[in-house]
């Protein structure tokens, strides 16, 4: 049977296997829950744990005063990142008999398995059954992504938000131009809880406006430029209801970023800069100063630190995206998909090693390429098998 026929029509033999791939990722994840739930409290307490619970107390504080108590708004520099998952621990600290900190852990193990329960949804959108199983995997079993899930209050939710939002732009893409509500739901939520836990959030813009040009200038090509451009402002029409929940969330869980309007400008000025005095770490056998990392810090400690099944499935990867980017028998919303994904798993790195932006604790702040990296290392682990089989 031909390759085109077996694309239509679905033999028994390939629905059990589809199925088969969907339940061994119901089971990951159920395990990883449970791995989560029984271990959640071996963890220890973070370095900056006492203040990300402190801005937690402003912040809920400032809420119920009724916006008379603003000392969240100049509190060390943390008024300048989103507050979400500190307020949610904090709120569920006050409803279950765990400590606080135990509590941190718990709800970071949470968010970190509805990362890995989006980075599945998306890569089986992407490449299929087999693919959001083995990009589950990948993100499961990359101790960088597990270890920070239970850990880190700033980049682990941040890396989860983000792969929301990537969630929600692949379907955008899929759907254009007539987005369901469902996606305009994600799309928005997505944006929200990313710009407002880091305003890098902001990033996923240029992924957008880089990856949705094949899919206008296909447009333009089919349709002629003026329905093109109809067709786009339609999009952007009915996106508004999105795009204004996601101000919301923004400003719920980031409250300084709507207090003025150019409030997320100011903290893209201020985080362009190093704000801190600077220290020396190890580096290549050297103690370097943070801000004078060489442009091979990001490199090499990727290289070191990710597994290396993650790392050539995604050279693999990188290589199917590219490779169908040049191709004209691909559909245009799927080049804008994998052209999305390419950019971010790569772009923030390509730009810190043109930047050279201070550079300091290991690869913690860019956890939120990596599963985008194993969606595209999952893609490229279907793409063999299946080659493998015809």
């Amino acid at each position: 049977m031909s390759s085109i026929t077996t694309s239509v029509i679905e033999t028994p033999t390939r629905r059990s296997m589809e199925q088969t791939c969907d339940d061994f990722a119901f089971f990951v994840l159920a395990l990883v829950s449970l791995v989560a739930g029984l271990t959640f409290r071996d963890y220890g307490l973070g370095w900056d744990d006492y203040t990300h619970a402190e801005y937690a107390d402003l912040l809920l504080r400032m809420y119920g005063s009724g916006f008379k108590d603003t000392a969240a708004l100049s509190f060390a520099n943390l008024y300048m990142y989103g507050g979400g998952f500190d307020m949610a621990a904090a709120l569920l600290h006050k409803l279950i008999p765990l400590e606080l900190f135990e509590t941190r852990r718990l709800v970071g193990a949470i968010v970190g398995v509805i990362g890995l329960a989006v980075t599945w949804r998306l890569a089986r959108r992407v490449g299929g059954p087999l693919a959001g199983l083995a990009a589950l995997l990948l993100l499961a079993l990359c101790p960088i992504y597990y270890g920070h899930m239970f850990m880190n209050p700033k980049d682990a939710p941040f890396a989860v938000a983000m792969i929301v939002l990537m969630l929600g732009l692949a379907r955008l893409a899929e759907e254009y131009p007539h987005p369901s509500p469902r996606t305009i739901l994600i799309v928005g939520l997505g944006a929200g809880l990313s710009i407002g836990s880091r305003v890098l959030g902001g990033l996923a813009l240029i992924y957008a406006l880089a990856g949705f040009v094949p899919l206008w200038l296909d447009d333009v090509r089919t349709q002629g430029r003026r329905e093109a451009v109809r067709r786009f402002v339609h999009v952007l029409f009915v996106l508004l209801p999105g795009l204004i929940l996601g101000y919301l969330v923004m400003g719920l869980i980031w409250p300084w970023s709507i207090i003025r309007v150019g409030n997320p400008f100011t903290a893209v000025t201020y985080f362009s800069h190093f704000f801190e005095k600077p220290w020396k770490e190890m580096f290549d056998g050297a103690l370097v100063s943070v801000p004078d990392m060489p442009w091979s810090y990001l490199p090499t400690l990727f290289a070191l630190q990710l597994p290396e099944v993650l790392l050539g499935l995604l050279i693999a990867g990188l290589v199917v995206a590219l490779l169908a980017l040049s191709r004209a028998e691909v559909p245009a919303h799927r080049k804008t998909v994998l052209l999305m994904l390419v950019l971010a798993a790569t772009l923030p790195i390509a730009i810190a090693i043109v930047k050279r932006p201070a550079l300091y604790n290991g690869i913690r702040h860019f956890i939120f390429v990596i599963p985008p990296m194993t969606v595209l290392g999952g893609i490229a682990f279907a793409k063999g098998m299946n080659w493998l089989k015809d």
